[in-house]
């Protein structure tokens, strides 16, 4: 009987990595090609979209000023990560037996609406923490925490 295979997804706005637990082991390996990085969000609010913003002309009196974007840029790109993100798990349902998402709640609302059939059926554990930036040596330990027992 083959062991279980679960993954653990550790994501925020501008990163997900994606590591595998194998049987009821305490032991996280990272997931071959389960690692992204959002660039676009590695830099300020202000850099994303547009260049520059759009200008208006007053109705009354000849002075331009720039216009506020109607959409926050910033918030569309973290949404559209996420649903990266969801899709990636779905293409890939077939290499995890259990699946537990650990991101911040912004994040985990967008990839809950994201994610596809497949991969929802394997969900087992939802986890509203950040912990992309827990240094890689501490960070099995906590993950392995995360690892529901078969």
């Amino acid at each position: 009987m083959p062991k279980r295979c679960t993954w653990i997804v550790v994501a925020d706005a501008a990163r997900a990595r994606t590591y595998a637990v194998i049987g009821g082991g305490r032991k996280a390996t990272e997931v071959e090609g389960g690692s992204f990085d959002n660039a676009a969000l590695h830099s300020h609010a202000r850099h994303v979209g547009r260049d520059r913003p759009g200008r208006t002309v007053d109705s009354v009196g000849a002075s331009r000023h720039a216009e506020e974007p109607r959409d926050d840029l910033h918030r569309e790109e973290k949404a559209r990560f996420a649903r990266f993100i969801a899709s990636r798990l779905e293409d890939r349902h077939r290499e995890f037996d259990a699946l537990v998402v650990v991101a911040p709640p912004q994040i985990l609302g967008e990839m809950r609406k994201a994610i596809g059939p497949q991969a929802t059926r394997r969900l087992v554990s939802e986890v509203d923490k950040d912990l992309t930036k827990v240094p890689l040596s501490e960070l099995p330990a906590r993950l392995a925490a995360l690892v529901p027992r078969y």
